[in-house]
């Protein structure tokens, strides 16, 4: 499915939560998306998920502006106090969440095989924050992947946990390849370091 944005506004008490902003995102592509760290790219990810009103513009899922459509078919990944884990809850726990959130069987079982296929199972009693950064995007997005109805994962600030980024960057081209369409917001210093040409930045008309 194709994700855009057409000069999305999300208004504030005082200034734009969300400067208009434009992008397109095809399917079976990565676009990326940079801004400053912080409530812009928190809100820009709500917008493009659905889940809040504008201001101005629109949000287009294969060209219909339909804010349940998105919801259903528009998964937010680890967006900071939207859908990211708590940090002080058990690894185990939190993959077990996600399972549930993505309406996937959540039991011991499948949580172990998702810990297992990431090499993370010996972590499983540990606080989630002590996931290492890029494999916490890679297991966040694998779990969100799950959900049938998903078509198109919003991947929020995955840069903010440090690590080489080239691992969820990785991961997320071989998500796409396999039909999902793929949208990570960054700071623009993780696009140089992942030498990949900035074509859309938060508060800017394409």
């Amino acid at each position: 499915m194709e994700l855009i944005a057409d000069r999305a506004t999300v208004a504030g008490p005082h200034v734009p939560l969300l400067p208009p902003t434009s992008l397109v995102a095809p399917p079976r592509r990565v676009t990326m998306v940079t801004g400053p760290p912080g409530t812009g790219l928190t809100t820009l990810a709500l917008a493009l998920g659905g889940r809040i009103r504008l201001a101005a513009g629109a949000v287009l899922l294969d060209g219909e502006a339909d804010a349940r459509r998105l919801r259903r078919h528009v998964q937010l990944v680890d967006v900071t106090d939207v859908s990211a884990p708590l940090d002080e809850v058990p690894v185990a726990f939190a993959a077990s969440e996600q399972l549930a959130l993505a309406g996937r069987p959540s039991g011991r079982a499948p949580t172990h095989q998702l810990l297992a296929e990431r090499g993370l199972e010996h972590l499983s009693a540990q606080r989630f924050e002590s996931v290492e950064g890029p494999d916490r995007a890679v297991l966040l997005m694998d779990a969100a992947a799950q959900r049938t109805a998903t078509r198109v994962l919003v991947l929020g600030e995955p840069d903010r946990f440090g690590g080489d980024p080239s691992i969820w960057w990785a991961r997320a081209e071989e998500l796409a390849q396999e039909g999902l369409t793929v949208v990570v917001l960054c700071a623009s210093g993780t696009a140089s370091q992942l030498d990949q040409p900035v074509r859309y930045r938060l508060g800017e008309i394409a």
